[in-house]
């Protein structure tokens, strides 16, 4: 071999070997998916076997909560660590006004151009919070967001590319080409993977839907159920063709939903008691992760986890020290994690007051401290106390029988808000 070649040797052998130690993420997000629809959760009539095969290759965390009920807040919470109302971003879009229709703003011609002005305010309140994408490019990470993504352009926050909601309800293209372009640059890579499934619409393709058509209790629920099963065939598509590529053993996957959903069993592509409230159909989701030879398989039905301790545990997981704001902790130490003893949610309005984001009350919906099993919701005007071990579903208020265990929890939120103060500029 000649010196030259000897040098080329030594310079890409030593770039794959570093590459090689450093493994990659793949981040999957459901979307609109309640907690216990899933097979590995023990749903009666669903077919989830992609995710069930990855769950039951993982460390499962059954009781895993998101930090909001509602898209944006949780999904700002996942990237950056923080819980919503240090964000600021604790809904989906600014208020403009009690007669608006809010999922029409694009076509009011007069407001939407406030609108996006004033969303742009909540946007940049994540210009100066802790990012693990932003840290995991900085750290040599080719970097890919698909499907979901509310902060403006991805470009912007850690992400070197950025691909709309076409991703897995019409192509996985650009995924294969991203794992390729990181391949032969013998980079590790982290893929953002926010299908936009099973939320609605709720269209998915007949090879689905006619599954449940007469299984389920009503159309509305075979359709949601059906674009469940959507969304489980795009995840075993992506962890086929990292394993065709030999990433799978070296890649590590973490899986959790945004929010919850149940379906409106009276009106398609609706729902009930469940997105944008803190009941358990909003706020709880399985959490898992998976990595070969790494992590050991394992079903936590105990162990409270968060959507707030993903960051840390993807950034720990790349031998990367996590920004010191992030609370969170490393999921992968299910023993570590159960000294913690409780967990927190904040619930807001979707349409929220951006002139306002300074004051922590205003269009507060409710917080929420689960403690070991016993869970405490405090809306501005009542407090609502449940036992999650006999009644699951927080259905039986019970804060009338026990007014000491609602102050006990409700002083727990108090110190909670007082340790996680908003510590970020309003503004850019």
């Amino acid at each position: 071999m000649s010196k030259i070649g000897l040098i080329l040797c030594i310079v890409f052998g030593g770039l794959s070997s570093k590459a090689a130690e450093k493994p990659n993420v793949v981040f999957i997000l459901s979307d609109d998916q309640s907690w216990d629809d899933y097979g590995f959760m023990g749903h009666p009539h669903l077919k989830t076997p992609n995710l069930d095969q990855l769950a039951g290759e993982g460390l499962l965390y059954e009781r895993g909560y998101t930090t909001a009920a509602i898209c944006r807040p949780s999904l700002a919470s996942i990237v950056t660590g923080l819980y919503p109302h240090q964000t600021a971003v604790r809904g989906n879009r600014p208020f403009m006004g009690e007669d608006v229709d809010h999922r029409q703003l694009r076509r009011n011609k007069k407001l939407w151009p406030l609108a996006q002005e004033q969303s742009k305010t909540m946007t940049a309140t994540l210009a100066n919070a802790p990012s693990m994408v932003k840290q995991l490019q900085e750290n040599g990470y080719a970097t890919l967001q698909t499907g979901k993504w509310w902060e403006g352009d991805p470009l912007d926050h850690g992400f070197d590319e950025g691909f709309g909601h076409a991703i897995g309800r019409k192509t996985m293209e650009p995924i294969h080409h991203f794992v390729d372009k990181a391949q032969k640059k013998a980079q590790p890579f982290f893929i953002w993977y926010a299908v936009f499934l099973p939320h609605t619409p709720h269209n998915a393709p007949d090879r689905h839907y006619l599954k449940y058509k007469d299984l389920a209790p009503n159309e509305s629920t075979a359709r949601y159920w059906a674009n469940i099963a959507w969304l489980d065939e795009t995840c075993g598509q992506l962890v086929d063709h990292l394993k065709e590529k030999n990433h799978y053993d070296n890649t590590l996957f973490v899986f959790t939903a945004d929010n919850g959903w149940r379906p409106d069993p009276n009106q398609v592509s609706w729902y009930v008691r469940s997105k944008k409230e803190p009941v358990e159909a909003g706020v709880r989701t399985p959490i898992f992760l998976t990595h070969k030879n790494k992590i050991t398989p394992r079903r936590d039905k105990q162990t409270l986890a968060s959507n707030i301790d993903i960051a840390p545990t993807i950034l720990q997981a790349c031998g990367i020290e996590p920004d010191k704001a992030m609370s969170g902790l490393d999921l992968r130490n299910p023993e570590v994690i159960a000294q913690r003893d409780r967990i927190f949610v904040d619930v807001y309005w979707d349409n929220i007051r951006v002139d306002a984001l300074g004051d922590l009350d205003n269009d507060l919906i409710a917080r929420v401290v689960i403690d070991g099993w016993n869970k405490l919701i405090v809306r501005p005007k009542s407090k609502e106390l449940y036992n999650l071990k006999n009644d699951p579903d927080d259905r039986r208020d019970i804060s009338r029988q026990d007014p000491d265990k609602v102050q006990e929890l409700s002083a727990l939120i108090d110190d909670w808000l007082e340790d996680t103060p908003i510590i970020f500029p309003l503004s850019p």
